[in-house]
C-alpha cells in the first residue's frame, strides 16, 4: 500500500512538472503580474507611511481661518493625498481584479491547449487514469495561485491601511473586495470557470471567452445575492455620525424614522432642508434622519462568508471539469 502511494506521489510529480513545462510562459507571466503588483502595492504602503501624517491632520485638511492646520500638517496632508490619489487608490483597485484575471489566463489552457493540440488523446491513452491526470495539471497551478493570491491580498490589506491611518484594514469595507480573502476566492472561482470551460470547449480562445463571461457572472452574483441577507447584518444610526463615528462601515441607505420606529424614503417629505449645523429640519415631530450601515467590524463575517460561497463554487465547477474530462474524446 505504501508503495502504491509512493507511486502515485512521483507519477503526481511528473505531471506538475510536465504541465509547468507545457504552460511556462503563462505561469511565469501570471506569477510576474501577482509578484509586481504585491511589490508595488508594499512599496506605495510604505511612501505613504512615510509622510507621517496624523488621521487628525488629514481631517483638519484643507480647513481655513479658525482651526486650521499648521503649515506642516498641510503640507504632509497634501503630499499624502497626492501619492494616494496617484497611486495608492488606482492600485489597490487593480489589485483586486489582479487575482481573477490570473485565474483566467492560467486555468484556460491547462486542458483546452492539449485538447486542442491533440497530446491530450497520447496522454490519456498513457495514464492510468484520466482524473489522476486532471488533478497533475489542475493542482499544481491552483496551488501557485492560491499562494500568490494571499501574497497579493496581503500587500493590499497593507495599502488599505496605509490609505487610512489610524483604522484597522480587516475591520474595514473600504476596498473590501481587494483585500481579504474575497479576492482569493475569486481568483479561484475564474480559476476553476477556466479549467471547465476548457474541458467543454476544447479550443484556447473560445474558453477564455467563456470562462471569463462564467467568472464574471459568477462572482458577480455572489455580491449581488448579498442584497438578500445584509438587511440582517445593518444597524440604525444618526446619519451626523455615520461616517466619522463608524468608520469603516458599509453604507447602505439614508431614511427617515418617525417616531413609530418606521423607516420612510427621504423622497416621502418635500419639505426637508438642513440648517447651519448639519441637521435636518422639516420632520415630523420624534422623527430623525437615520442611517443604515453595516459596522466594520461585521466584515471579518462577511469576507469569510463570500469567500466560503466562492470556495463552494470552485469546487462544483472542478467536479464538473473532471467529469467532462472522465466522459469526452480526445479531441
Amino acid at each position: 500500500m505504501r508503495h502504491r502511494m509512493v507511486q502515485i506521489v512521483r507519477s503526481m510529480l511528473v505531471q506538475a512538472r510536465l504541465t509547468f513545462l507545457l504552460h511556462r510562459f503563462t505561469l511565469v507571466a501570471v506569477s510576474a503580474m501577482l509578484i509586481l503588483g504585491s511589490a508595488a502595492a508594499l512599496f506605495v504602503a510604505f511612501r505613504l507611511r512615510a509622510v507621517g501624517v496624523t488621521p487628525e491632520c488629514l481631517d483638519a485638511w484643507p480647513r481655513v481661518g479658525p482651526g486650521a492646520p499648521s503649515a506642516a500638517c498641510q503640507a504632509s496632508a497634501s503630499e499624502f493625498r497626492s501619492i494616494n490619489g496617484a497611486w495608492a487608490a488606482p492600485l489597490l483597485g487593480a489589485l483586486g481584479g489582479v487575482g481573477p484575471l490570473a485565474g483566467l489566463l492560467a486555468g484556460a489552457a491547462l486542458v483546452a491547449r492539449e485538447i486542442e493540440e491533440g497530446t491530450a488523446s497520447v496522454a490519456w491513452s498513457l495514464s492510468p487514469s484520466r482524473m489522476r491526470w486532471l488533478i497533475g495539471r489542475v493542482a499544481p497551478v491552483a496551488v501557485l495561485l492560491l499562494v500568490l493570491s494571499a501574497v497579493a491580498s496581503v500587500a493590499a490589506t497593507e495599502l488599505a491601511g496605509a490609505r487610512y491611518p489610524g483604522l484597522d484594514p480587516a475591520l474595514s469595507f473600504y476596498n473590501g473586495s481587494s483585500h481579504g480573502l474575497t479576492p482569493v476566492a475569486a481568483g479561484l472561482v475564474v480559476f476553476a470557470a477556466a479549467v471547465f470551460a476548457g474541458s467543454v470547449v476544447g479550443r484556447v480562445l473560445p474558453a477564455l471567452i467563456v470562462a471569463s463571461v462564467l467568472g464574471l457572472v459568477l462572482v458577480s452574483g455572489v455580491f449581488a445575492s448579498e442584497n438578500l441577507w445584509f438587511p440582517g447584518q445593518t444597524e440604525i444610526v444618526d446619519a451626523r455620525t455615520a461616517s466619522t463615528g463608524y468608520p469603516g462601515a458599509y453604507g447602505l441607505d439614508q431614511k427617515i424614522q418617525l417616531a413609530s420606529g418606521e423607516l420612510r424614503s427621504l423622497m416621502d417629505f418635500n419639505n426637508l432642508d438642513f440648517d447651519a449645523e448639519g441637521n435636518v429640519t422639516g420632520l415630523p415631530v420624534g422623527a430623525a434622519f437615520v442611517a443604515l450601515i453595516i459596522p466594520g467590524t461585521r466584515h471579518p463575517f462577511i469576507d469569510a462568508a463570500e469567500a466560503s460561497a466562492m470556495a463552494a463554487m470552485t469546487a462544483l465547477l472542478l467536479a464538473a471539469a473532471a467529469f467532462v474530462v472522465r466522459r469526452r474524446r480526445p479531441y
